[in-house]
């Protein structure tokens, strides 16, 4: 008789299907399903709320260069900067000129000074701000490579209880290996479930975050064309 026939079959202890199996599963199987599914969970959370954050970014970063590229070069930036509060260049910007405000050239520091502390405060503005755009993107890179070893774990658990089985009932038959094994493959299929999500979504917000701190170098070199008397192309 064919497995598809054997899972079907309502007695002998087979369950026939994946949520009645799921039910009937024992602890640990079942520990390990809810494990996978709180990495599954918290994995899309984090996707879904990056995503979302990383979009916001963007619009105001493109929001606020536009409204710099108008403005005189030596005007106020705070106010065009808290128009744009989600943008990254707006934050990298106002460190740029708070540097430039307590060392103005009046006071007689030379023009590769100030360009120099200038850059260093935009540079670790700009730092800061990629570090808290990457808050909890590394989970995802443990998510994608743990959940495949736990999926494993309750794998192995369930091909282990498929042999004690065997053992304890003294029959290798389908009706008596078939529920052990049907149990290590929906932890198996759980992990994939959880790891392939978890690292498509690193890889992808890595990029993004990328584009964006590449952009963010580019404006601090504007930057200091524009308050230091450089010329734009």
């Amino acid at each position: 008789m064919e497995l598809g026939a054997w899972i079907l079959i309502g007695g002998g202890g087979v369950r026939g299907t994946v949520p009645a199996l799921v039910a009937s599963s024992g602890p640990f199987a079942k520990f390990i399903l809810v494990v996978l599914l709180a990495v599954s969970v918290y994995s899309w959370a984090v996707i879904a709320e990056r995503l979302r954050l990383y979009a916001r970014v963007v619009r105001e970063d493109r929001g606020f260069l536009a409204a710099f590229r108008v403005i005189p070069p030596g005007a106020d930036l705070r106010l065009v900067a808290e128009q744009h509060p989600q943008s990254m260049l707006a934050r990298v910007a106002q460190a740029g000129q708070k540097a430039l405000d307590q060392h103005p050239a009046e006071t007689g520091a030379s023009l590769a000074m100030r360009y120099e502390v200038t850059q260093r405060a935009m540079d670790r503005a700009a730092g800061e701000e990629a570090a808290r755009l990457e808050r909890h993107v590394g989970f995802l890179a443990t998510a994608g490579s743990v959940s495949p070893f736990i999926g494993l774990m309750g794998t192995v658990w369930g091909v282990m209880s498929s042999f004690l089985n065997i053992g304890a009932q003294g029959s290798a038959s389908l009706v008596v290996v078939a529920p052990g094994i049907a149990e290590a493959l929906i932890a198996t299929i759980a992990g994939l479930a959880a790891a392939i999500p978890a690292v498509v979504g690193y890889n992808h917000l890595l990029q993004r975050l990328r584009d964006i701190t590449n952009g963010t170098a580019a404006f601090v070199t504007e930057y200091l064309d524009r308050r230091l008397g450089g010329r734009l192309p």
